[in-house]
């Protein structure tokens, strides 16, 4: 009887293994590699004893819901996106403003994005949650990244780094090709300035170190703040979503289009990237 059993329990476990493998190898070639940065809004936060599976799960839902009734295209730190949003105080009972997009922050139903742009030699900064029910429409009209992930030393940059023209054609980008990365340097106003942007190590920023320090630190080479970054070793792990996680939520978001697609409600897509294009 033991003979047996070993047998069969070593057959069942044979042929579940053998069942498995070819999904998980379907599924490693469908996993999106910049899942993180085209949905930012369905990472984990970083505060690990903040991080609840059952209310991550109930956003989840309600954020699928919301793209269902809105397409939110793909847009990144440095792209330029024109924001729709009803406003009951205006004559047309609708705003529409064009910047460029300088952070994105916060996770779930709380994430936001923050759009800039210089109007009449002033900057005008306005940030959008971006599952408000008021927006009415997203559009990227320039897909684009920068350097740097945090664009908001704009603030002390020259005005023509954040001028973009309100009636600006939108460009379109190749579907399958690489998101470009703009690599232009910022030149900055003479100190003093919001932050110290000279010592937090940003790569899209002319020369602040010499502009902002005294010769004689200069002279000692003095470190900047995050230096020791470097030597930190589990840092992106405390701070970041798990691969697997990333996988599960990509799993989950198809899941839900496939269903909502085959009950024939809507044929809208919600897990997309314009840099791996697939056809459907």
């Amino acid at each position: 009887m033991l003979r047996t059993l070993g047998k069969k329990s070593l057959e069942t476990l044979s042929k579940r293994t053998a069942c498995k493998t070819p999904v998980q190898k379907n599924a490693k070639k469908e996993f999106l590699p910049s899942f993180d940065k085209i949905y930012p809004d369905f990472l984990q936060t970083p505060v690990w004893n903040r991080r609840k599976s059952l209310k991550e799960e109930i956003e989840r839902q309600d954020m699928l819901e919301r793209r269902m009734n809105i397409d939110i295209p793909e847009f990144y730190v440095g792209s330029i996106v024109a924001v729709t949003s009803s406003d009951a105080n205006l004559g047309s009972k609708e705003h529409r403003f064009v910047g460029i997009c300088i952070r994105r922050e916060k996770e779930g139903l709380l994430h936001q994005f923050t759009l800039r742009n210089t109007i009449e030699n002033i900057g005008v900064e306005v940030v959008y949650d971006l599952y408000n029910p008021t927006i009415k429409k997203i559009e990227t009209l320039k897909l684009e990244k920068r350097l740097d992930d945090d664009l908001s030393y704009l603030i002390d940059a020259l005005p023509e780094y954040s001028t973009f023209d309100f009636h600006m054609e939108p460009q379109a980008h190749p579907a399958g090709n690489p998101i470009p990365v703009n690599a232009c340097k910022v030149k900055l106003n003479n100190p003093p300035w919001i932050r110290r942007w000279e010592v937090l190590g940003y790569q899209g920023i002319d020369d602040t170190w010499t502009k902002a320090t005294p010769w004689f630190k200069r002279k000692l080479a003095k470190t900047q703040i995050n230096d020791y970054a470097k030597y930190d070793l589990i840092q992106s792990y405390r701070t970041s979503t798990p691969t697997e996680q990333q996988f599960f939520t990509q799993e989950e978001m198809k899941r839900f289009e496939t269903e909502r697609h085959s009950a024939g409600l809507t044929r809208r897509r919600i897990l997309k990237s314009a840099a791996a294009h697939e056809k459907r």
